[in-house]
């Protein structure tokens, strides 16, 4: 399943990166967590079920089989293990 989600405009967003598992992740992997600023982002999607496997094929595993993809207005594209972030739109 593909979820594509955009606000009609470019839009800045901030991600916040775990070392662990989000929902079984304890006080200290939240506190220790990194946040990044992304710019430009036109669109983003939450991707699992079968159209998962082919990110999965690419060597890159969550552990519930969903994940955050970002879409660059020049193209890019970043892929994150959505049990590993959260996003924030700024």
């Amino acid at each position: 399943m593909i979820q594509k989600r955009t606000i009609g405009r470019p839009f800045t967003a901030e991600i916040e990166i775990y070392s662990e598992n989000k929902y079984k992740a304890s006080a200290e992997v939240f506190a220790a967590s990194r946040r990044i600023i992304y710019d430009q982002i036109e669109k983003w999607a939450i991707i699992s079920g079968e159209d998962a496997k082919e990110i999965e094929e690419q060597g890159l595993v969550d552990d519930n089989h969903e994940y955050l993809v970002l879409y660059f207005t020049d193209g890019d594209s970043a892929t994150f293990r959505n049990s590993y972030v959260d996003m924030w739109r700024r």
